[in-house]
């Protein structure tokens, strides 16, 4: 177990490369979930208000099917399924960057080992079960959607 000022220049140099590679790394992703998290809640909600309403227009209101209506629920119930999903995962890579940033600042003041600060993010990484439930839901609604949606027709 080596502290920063014990190591050798040289590997001082690796670690230091490696802590700006992983930094961008995590910077870059927190960077892209958020945007792509604005424009795919932007679009999937103007998308399916468009979607409905077209459909509702078409048929007329008064004329709505009960299957047409469980259709627009599972959409929504898969919009908004997403969003939580974007939304954790957002914060899961906002949470990451942070805690590096602290990890790295103690390695550099000896407070914590390279090992420490590296089996510290492996740990912090890892995915849980609401990783996969969240969008398979909204996948499981938006073939829930499609169904009831085909079943109106008939």
């Amino acid at each position: 177990m080596e502290y920063y000022s014990k190591i050798t220049p040289e590997l001082r140099k690796a670690r230091l490369d490696y802590i700006n590679q992983r930094w961008g790394q995590l910077y870059e992703l927190e960077k892209e979930t958020a945007q792509d998290a604005i424009k795919m809640l932007f679009l999937v909600n103007a998308g399916g208000a468009v979607a409905n309403l077209s459909f509702i227009g078409a048929i007329g209101s008064s004329s709505i099917d009960d299957f047409a209506k469980y259709s627009l629920a599972c959409f929504l119930v898969g919009i908004i399924l997403v969003g939580f999903s974007k939304a954790k995962q957002f914060h899961h890579m906002s949470r990451l960057f942070k805690h590096w940033k602290r990890d790295t600042s103690a390695y550099f003041k000896d407070k914590i080992t390279w090992e420490s600060l590296d089996s510290e993010d492996d740990k912090r990484a890892a995915e849980d079960i609401v990783d996969y439930v969240l969008p398979y839901g909204a996948f499981a609604a938006f073939l829930a959607g499609c169904a009831y949606g085909f079943s109106a027709l008939l």
